[in-house]
């Protein structure tokens, strides 16, 4: 008899059982010996190193599947696994850098120096940190980035002095009001 993951059939001429393996199965026995062993188990059923390999529910056929991190830059059937950093910024906005989660790959985007996210945790939108609350520079300082570095830096308004300390910038004007 045929394994049980295998179809019997009959030579038309010498009428000899033939067993041929069904979708998803390949023999892994050794004539005439036929050993159905599911596809998967065997060189991850020839899917991408970076892909799952599963079976269709209708029809058992491979069916190979990108894993969490990675995106499809196969044609059909073929299917090919590429880093989604690598692939329009992960789908990042363009302000962000495209990184992976440590535990299971996943992207991550995280806005780049001198930008701050106005989105939500799951769909960042980069916006320039200078727009957004002065950058967190005082009402009487200029927000602007460092050119090498994108980092924000404040600067005290003509007519203003720093009179805060390190990097804590506070612009006093030349003229305070006191009230006696």
């Amino acid at each position: 008899g045929c394994d049980a993951n295998a179809g019997c059939s009959h030579d038309n001429t010498t009428n000899a059982v033939e067993c041929t393996c069904k979708t998803g199965y390949t023999n892994t026995g050794v004539a005439p010996n036929v050993v159905c062993t599911d596809t998967c188990a065997i060189k991850n059923g020839g899917c991408d190193p970076n892909a799952g390999c599963s079976h269709d529910n209708t029809t058992n056929a491979v069916e190979c599947t990108c894993k969490t991190g990675y995106t499809n830059t196969g044609v059909a059937p073929a299917v090919t696994c590429s880093d989604s950093c690598s692939l329009n910024n992960g789908g990042c906005d363009p302000n962000a850098e495209c990184s992976h989660q440590r535990e299971d790959f996943s992207v991550v985007c995280n806005c780049r120096v001198g930008f701050v996210n106005v989105g939500t945790t799951n769909l960042v939108n980069c916006s320039d940190g200078c727009y957004v609350n002065n950058g967190g520079c005082g009402v009487n300082a200029v927000c602007s980035h460092n050119l090498t570095t994108m980092v924000i830096q404040c600067t005290c308004m003509t007519g203003y002095t720093n009179s805060g300390n390190g990097t804590n910038l506070v612009c006093t004007g030349k003229y305070s009001l006191s009230y006696v």
